[in-house]
């Protein structure tokens, strides 16, 4: 390989080359998109699901190659290395085995949960040691905040009807599930007043979130596919959203 073309590659694998304000948002899509990684998952390998639809499947390989594109790009530190290999192997040991065997499934969702935790935290530990710059914090926090509010409920949404024994260890309370729908409610009213050149995409993103509301929400019944869909893509705009009014550096690659 000619050295200028290594020197190029590094450039882009560098995350100090991207600035602190990409770090961040990786780092918040770490949280985000390792529980709708989880959500997906449980929604196919389903033990009581005896025809899984294969598109949570492309989904699951999809967000676990985006994890691992971040990771590596944000030098791979071993707190957050460790966490998502432990994924990939649990996932590789959930798509190898026969369908004989889905009474495993739970063990090793509970297992993939456990890893994502500390997935999430590590991530959480080292953006609270990275600087931001105020405009940074005022404009790009919020957006990152809701999109892994979505993304929290939809993960409690999917476990809260999955077949997993001593599970409640994991889900939220039911007083813990509506304060957070007040909370996500109350911070799109912000955002909307905060960020009115945006109304249209946040009206579209707020209209995901409340055609799925009544089923979030709902403590009985059984989890349905069509809600992971509304509120990922909701996920994905609201990240979208945060990195078009994050502030960039004169030079700085765009995302």
């Amino acid at each position: 390989m000619r050295p200028i073309v290594m020197l190029c590659l590094l450039y882009l694998l560098s995350p100090m080359t991207w600035g602190d304000g990409r770090s961040n948002q990786q780092l918040s899509e770490l949280s985000s998109r390792s529980q709708l990684l989880c959500a997906s998952a449980m929604l196919y390998f389903n033990p009581e699901e005896r025809a899984p639809d294969p598109r949570s499947l492309t989904v699951v390989f999809h967000h676990l190659s985006t994890l691992e594109t971040y990771v590596l790009q944000l030098g791979q530190p071993e707190s957050l290395v460790q966490p998502l290999h432990a994924m990939k192997r649990i996932f590789a040991q959930l798509d190898s085995l026969p369908s004989s065997q889905r009474e495993r499934y739970p063990e090793l969702l509970r297992q993939m949960l456990v890893q994502q935790r500390q997935l999430q935290q590590a991530a959480v530990d080292i953006l609270s040691g990275v600087r931001q710059s105020s405009s940074e914090a005022a404009q790009g926090q919020p957006f990152n905040a809701q999109s892994q509010a979505l993304a929290s409920l939809l993960m409690d949404y999917q476990l809260r009807f999955y077949p997993m024994p001593g599970k409640h260890e994991l889900t939220m309370k039911r007083e813990q599930v509506l304060d957070l729908d007040r909370a996500i409610e109350q911070r799109f009213e912000m955002l909307l007043v905060r960020h009115s050149e945006q109304a249209e995409l946040l009206a579209k993103i707020r209209g995901n979130y409340q055609f799925a509301r009544a089923q979030l929400l709902q403590d009985k019944g059984r989890a349905q596919g069509g809600v992971e869909f509304y509120l990922s893509r909701a996920v994905a705009d609201l990240d979208e959203l945060a990195v078009m009014t994050r502030p960039t550096d004169s030079g700085q690659p765009p995302l």
